[in-house]
């Protein structure tokens, strides 16, 4: 950030962070129009911290998807499907990232008609892209996160596990028109989200606001405003899920549902 050694994004060597290793991402009173991938691992005793550093009102720095740039020694598939992802990259060699904590940044704007510049030049996002992407990784906690202005919030595949999803802000996602973009699409090995503000959803789009598709979820203490459904709970696709004994238990508590008036949900 501003007056720091590393002044960019991608100044930072993603490629080759260890356990124990902390980015911090100072505020700037413009958004930093970059995007990467986290393929590393940290430990429990040592996780790998990602946290943004307020401004002097409490803004949270913002990584903008619109017009963004990856660091050139970076490169991994899938870039069309968000802005900061997690897992699945050439370099850095490919791994399952672990033991990873993203917190305190506000992360926009992954979307169809916006562009990007990744390794096959000017590229456009995909409607379903998101502003946090997890293709995989264990252990991963996104906390007070403002996640919007993308097709999907925050998406999680099934090589996902044990995800935390506390104290952040999601909504003002979705693409018009279509209902199968949401704040969130979740299908983890384990997740839970928790003191949560999950708002509505863009104008014009039909989506849902939370759907999970996990085993072994928690949904507690969130305030949940808008979409087709609040809560949109369904089955996984994968036999590893449904047939194991965590999927059988969901828990939801503690929420507050707000269906507003027109919202779009005749069931």
């Amino acid at each position: 950030g501003p007056g720091q050694t590393l002044e960019n994004i991608g100044d930072v060597p993603w490629e080759s962070l260890t356990a124990g290793d902390v980015v911090h991402i100072h505020w700037r009173d413009t958004p930093y129009k970059e995007k990467w991938v986290i393929g590393v691992q940290g430990s429990e005793q040592q996780p790998i911290v990602i946290s943004g550093v307020p401004g002097n009102g409490g803004e949270l720095p913002v990584i903008d998807g619109r017009d963004a740039t990856t660091r050139s020694q970076l490169n991994f598939w899938s870039e069309v499907r968000g802005v900061v992802k997690f897992g699945g990259s050439n370099t850095p060699p490919d791994v399952s990232p672990t033991w990873i904590v993203l917190e305190n940044l506000d992360i926009r704007s992954g979307r169809s008609p916006y562009q990007f510049t990744g390794r096959d030049g000017l590229t456009d996002y995909s409607d379903n892209a998101a502003s946090i992407f997890i293709e995989k990784g264990e252990h991963i906690t996104i906390r007070n996160c403002i996640l919007r202005d993308s097709g999907n919030g925050l998406f999680a595949s099934h090589t996902a596990r044990d995800v935390t999803v506390e104290g952040c802000w999601i909504y003002d996602n979705g693409i018009e028109g279509s209902i199968y973009m949401h704040n969130n699409y979740t299908e983890a090995f384990g997740i839970t989200f928790q003191y949560n503000y999950f708002g509505p959803l863009r104008d014009g789009c039909d989506g849902n606001n939370l759907k999970d598709r996990s085993a072994g979820t928690v949904v507690r203490y969130n305030w949940i405003e808008g979409g087709n459904r609040q809560l949109d709970l369904v089955d996984s696709d994968y036999p590893e899920f449904y047939d194991d004994p965590l999927y059988e238990e969901t828990f939801v508590y503690g929420n507050v549902l707000i269906e507003p008036e027109g919202a779009g949900n005749s069931q």
